[in-house]
């Protein structure tokens, strides 16, 4: 049991992905447990690398960034997929990076504050990088849905 997960663990994960600041106490009246069943399975799950850390949901329009782009990149040269993933790592305003099959090679979301925020951005940092052959932008009007997966336990 020690480096597998049970319905329990499971559990735990889908309150907490709903909300992560719930006590541990409260979910483990939740699911009818000890709370000290609940933190030793979290330090497991931590331990198994399952659990990286926990992050706030931000509502980035309130805050006054109201644009919310992904960029599809083209590279020049594959090999230069490292150097150019640590260049965009150090704009503050891109908050995901991927590497991808199909189309692009790399993919990005960003947030800006406005249009002029974007184009500073969009040309004095990510056009600069060397190793960017083109780029596709997309913006986002509307964010739907941001969920985690729900998890249940599957039988072997």
């Amino acid at each position: 049991m020690r480096n597998k997960l049970d319905q329990v663990d499971f559990n735990i994960l889908n309150i907490l992905a709903e909300n992560a600041q719930t006590p541990y106490t409260d979910v483990a009246k939740k699911l009818i447990v000890s709370p000290g069943t609940v933190h030793m399975r979290m330090r497991k799950m931590r331990e198994m690398g399952l659990i990286t850390g926990a992050t706030l949901s931000l509502n980035y329009a309130k805050m006054g960034w109201k644009m919310t782009i992904f960029l599809g990149i083209f590279l020049s040269e594959i090999s230069m997929f490292k150097k150019v993933m640590e260049q965009l790592n150090d704009i503050e305003e891109v908050v995901k990076i991927h590497h991808v099959t199909g189309k692009y090679d790399i993919f990005i979301k960003m947030h800006a504050r406005d249009s002029f925020h974007y184009k500073q951005v969009y040309q004095d940092d990510i056009l600069g990088i060397a190793g960017i052959r083109g780029i596709e932008s997309f913006i986002s009007i509307e964010e739907n849905l941001e969920r985690h997966i729900q998890f249940v336990e599957v039988e072997e």
